[in-house]
């Protein structure tokens, strides 16, 4: 199943009081049905940093399109593909990049 991951980070200018009223907000936010989340951070971040982020898998991009409804008043949403880290590298890659060690 395909994996995503959201990147929110606070737009520019958003107050601290701004950012308590986001985290009232979430006690009341539920996630998209066809997400199965894996993760949510809130992440005490530098400015320009993101502040929240949430994994999850879902067969399409769907969730990504919700996250930005929900949260993109306040929010930079960067929505990404994501994958975990192999032990081994595919076959059939060429081969000067698969004896590269």
């Amino acid at each position: 199943m395909p994996l995503w991951v959201a990147y929110l980070t606070f737009k520019p200018g958003t107050s601290v009081l701004q950012g308590l009223a986001a985290f009232e907000r979430r006690k009341t936010f539920a996630h998209p049905p066809r997400a199965t989340v894996l993760g949510e951070y809130w992440v005490n971040a530098p400015e320009g940093m993101p502040q929240v982020v949430v994994a999850w898998e879902s067969d399409d991009e769907a969730a990504g399109d919700y996250y930005e409804a929900a949260w993109g008043d306040l929010f930079d949403v960067v929505i990404a593909r994501a994958t975990e880290p192999v032990s081994e590298l595919p076959a059939g890659l060429p081969p000067g990049l698969a004896n590269r060690g």
